[in-house]
């Protein structure tokens, strides 16, 4: 990592097909299914940002102090079939490690296919939504996301959470 701060993009993944069938549907957001099963929840970031857990549902991130760690979340289907809102962060252990961690969205102007000529893409402005949150000082943070799962009509399938933890090493 450099000597500047950095932005550490953490993409979460999640198997929402799967969990639908195994976990069922919860339409309570104050009381989420926990996901115990580790193979449905992949968290993504960069090998040089990686220390341990990469594509795992707990990830070792080498973090320094005032850099910038920012979580989007996707489905398998890249919402396709089911999209996937982290919408709820809690911190457990090692909390006070991080900025309490909010959601942020932005407009970003993103390239778009054109059939009609395909080498030269069109343009489209999208809401990006992100968690976002600064690092304070390094160790382990344990902590929980609720996300919700929905369908492509955008009612809500369930309501679930996991356990990960990121651990900060300066």
């Amino acid at each position: 990592m450099s000597d500047n701060e950095e932005i550490i993009d953490v993409l979460v993944a999640v198997d929402a097909d799967t969990i639908v069938s195994k976990y069922g549907t919860n339409t309570d957001p104050n009381s989420p299914v926990q996901i115990t099963d580790p193979t449905l929840i992949f968290m993504i970031t960069k090998q040089a940002d990686a220390v341990n857990g990469n594509a795992g549902n707990e990830l070792t991130i080498g973090a320094k102090t005032l850099d910038t760690i920012r979580w989007r979340e996707t489905t398998l289907s890249l919402n396709a079939a089911y999209f996937a809102l982290l919408y709820k962060f809690e911190a457990g252990a090692g909390g006070n490690l991080i900025s309490p961690p909010i959601p942020l969205e932005a407009d970003v102007e993103t390239p778009l296919p054109d059939p009609a000529n395909p080498t030269v893409p069109k343009k489209q402005t999208i809401k990006s939504f992100f968690w976002n949150s600064t690092v304070l000082e390094p160790g382990s943070v344990t902590y929980h996301f609720n996300f919700m799962i929905l369908d492509r009509n955008g009612d809500v399938q369930g309501y679930y959470w996991w356990d990960p933890f990121i651990k900060i090493t300066d």
